[in-house]
This record gives C-alpha cells, sequence and structure tokens, in this order.
C-alpha cells in the first residue's frame, strides 16, 4: 500500500503535465484567432487636396519652385561646408589644447620630483642642514611658487578644454576622449 500511493500520484502527476499545452500552442492558437485589422491609407495620390483648375499654371509654378529648389539646394550645401569647416577647426583645436594639457602636466610632474631629489639630498646631509637653512628654504619656496604656477596654468588649460568640448558637443562635433 505504502508503495502504491506514491506511484499513483507520479502517475496523476504525469498525465496532468501530458496533457497540458505548450505555451507556444496556446500562443498559435490566439494568434489563429485573432482578426486581421483593417487599414486604410490615405495620402495625396488616391485623395487629392484640390481640383485643378488650370493645369499649365500648375506647370508654371513647378519650373519656379524647381528653380527655389535648386537654388536652396546649393544654399545648403555650402552652409553644411562650411559647417564642417568649423568642425574640423574646433576638433583641431581640442587636439591642440590636449597636447598643451600632455606638455603642462609633463612640466609640472618633472618640476615636483625634483623638488622631492632636492629635499631628500639635502634631509641625507646634516652638515647640508647645518650650513644652508636659508637657501634651502628659500629655493624650496622659489619651487614651491613654480609649482603653484603650473598647476593654475594646468587648471585653466584644462577648464579651456572642457568649455571646447562643451561647445564642440553643441555644435554637434565628434570628439575622441580617449586620445
Amino acid at each position: 500500500m505504502k508503495r502504491i500511493l506514491p506511484l499513483l500520484m507520479l502517475v496523476a502527476f504525469a498525465a496532468s503535465a501530458w496533457a497540458q499545452q505548450s505555451l507556444g500552442e496556446i500562443a498559435r492558437k490566439y494568434r489563429a484567432q485573432k482578426k486581421p485589422t483593417s487599414t486604410i491609407r490615405l495620402d495625396d495620390d488616391n485623395m487629392p487636396r484640390k481640383l485643378d483648375a488650370n493645369p499649365d499654371e500648375d506647370v508654371k509654378k513647378e519650373s519656379d519652385s524647381d528653380d527655389k529648389a535648386a537654388a536652396n539646394d546649393q544654399a545648403k550645401k555650402e552652409a553644411t561646408d562650411k559647417a564642417k569647416d568649423d568642425k574640423d577647426k574646433l576638433a583641431g583645436q581640442i587636439k591642440d589644447q590636449k597636447e598643451e594639457i600632455s606638455r603642462l602636466q609633463r612640466e609640472l610632474d618633472v618640476t615636483q620630483r625634483e623638488q622631492r631629489l632636492r629635499a631628500a639630498a639635502y634631509y641625507a646631509d646634516a652638515g647640508t642642514q647645518l650650513r644652508d637653512q636659508t637657501k634651502f628654504a628659500d629655493d624650496s619656496r622659489k619651487e614651491q611658487d613654480e609649482i603653484d604656477s603650473k598647476k593654475q596654468a594646468l587648471t585653466a588649460a584644462q577648464q579651456k578644454l572642457d568649455d571646447m568640448q562643451e561647445q564642440a558637443r553643441k555644435s554637434g562635433v565628434r570628439t575622441n576622449d580617449n586620445e
């Protein structure tokens, strides 16, 4: 009896799982039952907006509009050429500004490295510490002023680059920030 009850439950579950439809079959069934909606497309080809009273005037208007369209196309072409030149110029300025920032950063790094080396040499020698305290202090102050001015120049250059990139973004120029 203990073995028959689990076997009957297993058979019942298997039968119910086998009898159920899959989700794909149900979707196909509803798609087949769904009625297609009728669509009517109204445009100028099958529903004119006005009656043609005088076809000769329309031909004259079409030729005038063709001349105006050609003039408009030429003006648009000139405008796009000018815009492209402006975008190229802006992209070149951004590239130059990035190179300037790189140069300023390199100069700042070199100056800071030289200051650390000089301080390490000063503190390594006790005799120099006793003899040249004022000279070291003056040189340190000058180097720190130089470092501060280079940091300010670097910050100004980065701000200018940010402004250029914002201007480029507004005008639609693609800049590559990974360079």
